[in-house]
């Protein structure tokens, strides 16, 4: 019987905890990081969330390995990923491990998932120039507003529109969010 779980994909949670935690290097992650981050998770009602700090992989990693290290018995879908700039935009390079992909049909097949984020936002958007990127996804929403090349984007590549956060405030997370099914 499948389920339908709400996730953020989109999240800065190091980011918004870097000046409380005093979080300059890996090793500054630690419980208390992950314990808020739970906390915002769980108040916000989400089932889970994937931690995409800016051109930091390590640290997204390392939060979630703490979080699932320490609060397993929350039941959280907890992703590492990564917020790239490529070709004027933003793309999420989020790691999906294979106990999601087996039951998630979003992730099904998908050791990475690449989401367009902000289509058009910083720059415009000129497609043709991502055309070596295979895109999973596209953000529509996110506390940054609507992104009107979404839907183009969607139908051109045949891909799904998400609504994230991209928060970095932890009060933010799940402002907007995703609902995938879950097997």
């Amino acid at each position: 019987m499948s389920r339908v779980i709400k996730i953020d994909l989109h999240t800065h949670p190091v980011e918004a905890l870097k000046t409380q935690f005093g979080i300059k290097g890996i090793k500054d992650i630690k419980i208390g990081v992950a314990e808020a981050i739970v906390k915002a998770v769980k108040k916000a009602g989400l089932n889970g969330i994937a931690i995409t700090e800016r051109n930091n992989f390590n640290h997204s990693w390392v939060t979630a390995l703490e979080i699932l290290d320490h609060f397993k018995g929350e039941n959280m879908v907890i992703l590492p990923g990564e917020e790239l700039d490529y070709a004027g935009q933003k793309l999420l390079h989020i790691y999906v491990p294979d106990y999601y992909r087996r039951r998630m049909p979003f992730f099904q097949g998908k050791e990475w998932i690449m989401i367009l984020a902000q289509p058009g936002l910083a720059a415009p958007l000129e497609l043709d120039k991502m055309d070596d990127i295979k895109l999973d996804a596209v953000e529509g929403t996110s506390l940054k507003g609507d992104f009107e090349p979404a839907g183009s984007v969607a139908v051109e590549k045949n891909i799904p529109i998400i609504k994230a956060s991209d928060s970095v405030d932890l009060a933010d997370i799940g402002k907007f969010y995703s609902e995938l099914e879950w097997k």
